[in-house]
């Protein structure tokens, strides 16, 4: 029977709330007449505001307790920012993706050029660090927790000169207008899955069906892909990694950064599928 009525698992912020919000309005507008309640979760990495991003992210932080949410039945489906999501989840769960948003990250406060030497750049991404450093070697680089909102507040009392973001949260919560700059793919490879949702739900139900409709076939792809090369480096060994694919009428674009012990690599391949892509990125970059 299909549901009628569905419960959204959400953590609280306000990012967060808005990237649930806007799933359930595409699964309205796929079934008209449908209901959406949000179920918000507070996470452990809502409640751990001293570690860093990055360790949160590979303990699954930001998402188990939402996971949990659905597992138990207090919620019929989950969204989460995909780039959270560990490789390994729960064998019940299954997901979309809807169509993503812009991937890039941005730099809020000032441009790259008009930063002077020395400037104090916030972000908690090793990932940025290890490109903004190639790209600007003598600003100095600082990690920084806290919402959107936090971090652009830093930069407006000036404990910091600028701050590394994604382009997509941003827009998400109309705050746009504070872009300064924009890396564009040359200049830095954004994370895995970045600026993807992914929607989870048990597998082999009615709610699965319902949540079909929002499926975004090239999202898909891309993601499956840039997933398949995070998977390759055994999630947090080498967390200083950028994947972006594009789905073409060839195959699969894929893009990539890692910086290890190694040093700094980059390349870019192509793949008639998001297997043959990754495969070839994870050979090009000797992972």
């Amino acid at each position: 029977m299909t549901p009628d009525r569905l419960r959204i698992a959400t953590r609280r912020s306000e990012l967060a709330l808005t990237q649930a919000r806007w799933v359930g309005d595409r699964l309205r507008h796929a079934h008209p007449g449908l209901e959406v309640e949000m179920v918000e979760v507070v996470t452990m990495g809502d409640r751990d505001i001293t570690s860093s991003v990055t360790t949160l992210t590979e303990v699954g932080a930001f998402v188990r307790a939402v996971q949990q949410a659905v597992l138990a039945g207090h919620a019929d489906l989950a969204v989460h920012s995909c780039k959270d999501l560990p490789i390994a989840g729960p064998p019940e769960l299954g997901a979309v993706y809807p169509a993503r948003e812009v991937p890039w990250d941005v730099l809020c406060g000032s441009s790259l050029e008009e930063l002077p030497a020395g400037a104090r750049v916030g972000t908690g991404s090793p990932r940025r660090v290890a490109q903004l450093a190639l790209l600007r070697g003598d600003l100095v680089i600082e990690g920084i927790r806290g919402n959107v909102n936090t971090r652009l507040g830093k930069v407006a009392s000036g404990e910091f000169d600028a701050v590394v973001l994604a382009e997509a949260g941003l827009r998400r919560i109309g705050l746009e207008d504070s872009i300064d700059h924009r890396f564009e793919l040359a200049a830095m490879v954004p994370a895995p899955a970045q600026a993807a949702l992914a929607v989870e739900m048990i597998q082999g139900t009615s709610v699965a069906a319902v949540v079909a409709a929002v499926d975004d076939p090239a999202t898909r792809a891309a993601i499956e892909a840039e997933r398949m090369v995070l998977a390759k480096t055994g999630a947090g060994c080498r967390s200083a990694l950028g994947a972006y694919a594009a789905a073409t009428d060839g195959g699969i674009v894929l893009t990539g950064f890692v910086q290890d012990d190694l040093g700094s690599r980059r390349a870019a391949v192509t793949g008639a599928t998001p297997v043959v892509a990754a495969a070839a990125l994870i050979e090009a970059l000797a992972l």
